[in-house]
């Protein structure tokens, strides 16, 4: 075993009893009787990720109160459905071909049939919620999606947009990614009577984690290699959505080269635009930086678990957050 798939594994064993039970629930919950329902289903499986937002959750209920009930087992099964309802959205507007070594749903039946089937999920995820009969976690959910939809309109209006700044850059990421994040801890306080400061610590780590992840994930868009990744990467350049790395790189050029690469990140010369960039990216060492403020919101995250009594499920969240960091940038 690697080293890194032993990490995840310390990670996930204090929960695995609880993540089985999720999966159940997931599959049961997604099953449909219409076969290209099972088909677009069964193909969407093999997106499947680490489950991070449902571990958050699912850690965060034994943090807050010591018991994982049906409800936030349900609940995991909803912060999974939105989630990847959003990938399959994601591909659609980046026309990605690829995720996890396979070909996307968009790749394989088109945008129709992605659009309506991530509808379907978002769909799902409500009827689920609807079930669990409690109207804190409605609200949240709620609210949570609404500020994912804003992010990604948010990001979409700042396309081309050179003066776009880095705090714009991290309010349109924690909207779209952050939040999601900070939901699954948040919604480990269900009935669970937690006090109040406990349940924001959770949600500031979820945040400042979900924040982290993507400012790496930005940085490997640009920089990670896609037969090694297994997805489509340089959409970004080529849909002209400002990341950090360019964010950074543009407020260090001198003018007569900021016009220049504008000029280029405003072309349609996508492969010859991807390898400039990331040459000068690399030649003023901006991935330094990029990781840099990576590590200062894995760093806030974890500040704010030290509010919370000792545990396997409080040294859980503190090794994630630092593997996080481990993936390549």
């Amino acid at each position: 075993m690697g080293q890194a798939a032993a990490a995840l594994k310390s990670i996930y064993e204090p929960i695995q009893a609880e993540v089985d039970r999720f999966e159940e629930t997931l599959q049961r919950e997604l099953a449909h009787e219409n076969p290209f329902v099972t088909q677009l289903l069964k193909h969407s499986t093999k997106f499947q990720g680490k489950r991070v937002r449902p571990a958050l959750l699912l850690h965060a209920a034994h943090i807050l109160g010591g018991e994982v009930t049906d409800v936030h087992i349900a609940l995991s099964a909803v912060v999974e459905m939105l989630h990847t309802a959003t990938l399959v959205h994601d591909d659609v507007l980046d026309e990605a071909l690829l995720r996890r070594q396979v070909k996307t749903l968009n790749n394989v039946w088109g945008n129709e049939a992605s659009i309506l089937f991530g509808d379907y999920l978002f769909a799902k995820a409500y009827t689920l919620a609807a079930k669990i009969h409690n109207r804190e976690a409605n609200m949240i959910l709620a609210k949570t999606v609404e500020e994912m939809c804003v992010g990604e309109l948010w990001q979409i209006s700042t396309k081309f947009n050179f003066d776009l700044d880095e705090d714009q850059y991290l309010k349109v990421i924690y909207h779209k990614t952050g939040s999601l994040f900070a939901t699954a801890c948040r919604l480990g306080s269900v009935d669970s009577g937690a006090p109040a400061a406990q349940v924001e610590a959770l949600a500031n780590y979820g945040a400042c984690f979900g924040t982290a992840f993507q400012i790496i994930d930005d940085c490997l868009d640009i920089t990670g290699d896609e037969r090694e990744m297994g997805k489509s990467l340089g959409t970004d350049l080529e849909k002209g959505k400002l990341t950090l790395p360019v964010i950074k790189l543009l407020r260090d050029l001198q003018s007569r080269e900021r016009k220049d690469l504008q000029d280029l990140l405003a072309s349609r010369d996508g492969a010859d635009k991807k390898s400039h960039v990331l040459k000068m990216i690399r030649e003023r060492d901006i991935l330094s930086y990029c990781n840099r403020r990576a590590t200062e919101f894995i760093e806030d995250a974890k500040s704010g678990l030290r509010q919370l009594p000792d545990s396997l499920h409080v040294d859980a969240l503190v090794n994630l957050a630092d593997f996080v960091l481990d993936r390549r940038v």
